[in-house]
């Protein structure tokens, strides 16, 4: 018999409660709510069927940070759709206006998914999913290995710049910088790849 998992329960029951609160609270946002529960039910999904969607066995220590990193994202989805559904359109905003605070919490999940981006498992659905990366393990690898390299300092970077810079467009250049290095770093590697295949 296998083992219930509780987490994936409370997901799921913390996903019916902000459908319901969307539709029953005055200030409540319906669609943020329909779409905070949808997104939390596809990573519970997501998350049962990581072995398969990985193609390694249950116990494979990248099966763990694939459900590591998912769950990292459900919880992030939790707070927006909290956020989202329960305060008032003006208290959003009042919450959206405190900068520091969202780079910090940025520049923390940018050090988190940056720490452990080497070890996703080879993907289609987590991870940095271009083109290239989802047709190749090695480019796949390479990409995810720079993502890491990066993640550290561009997240002090933006951290530290946001207290001199509109923090808005220092979190724009250094989250572009961040996924667009990897990305043509791992293109020229793929292209020069595929070219010596083709000879």
């Amino acid at each position: 018999m296998k083992k219930i998992d509780f987490t994936r329960i409370i997901f799921l029951i913390i996903s019916a409660l902000i459908l319901i609160a969307g539709f029953v609270m005055p200030d409540g946002n319906m669609a943020t709510s329909i779409l905070g529960s949808s997104a939390i039910i596809s990573l519970v999904v997501l998350e049962i069927k990581a072995p398969d969607i990985v193609k390694l066995s249950e116990d494979n220590p990248k099966v763990k940070t694939f459900r590591f990193l998912n769950r990292l994202t459900m919880f992030i989805v939790i707070l927006c759709s909290i956020f989202a559904v329960l305060l008032p359109t003006e208290k959003l905003y009042a919450f959206k206006n405190n900068n520091i605070l969202l780079i910090a919490l940025v520049s923390i999940f940018m050090m988190i998914f940056g720490n452990l981006s080497p070890k996703i498992p080879f993907n289609r659905y987590l991870g940095l999913r271009l083109p290239w990366t989802i047709r190749d393990e090695e480019t796949w690898k390479i990409a995810h290995k720079i993502l890491g390299y990066l993640s550290f300092p561009i997240a002090l970077i933006m951290f530290v710049l946001s207290f001199f810079f509109n923090s808005d467009k220092v979190a724009t250049i250094c989250g572009l910088t961040w996924v667009i290095v990897p990305s043509i770093y791992s293109f020229v590697f793929y292209y020069k790849k595929v070219k010596c295949i083709n000879r």
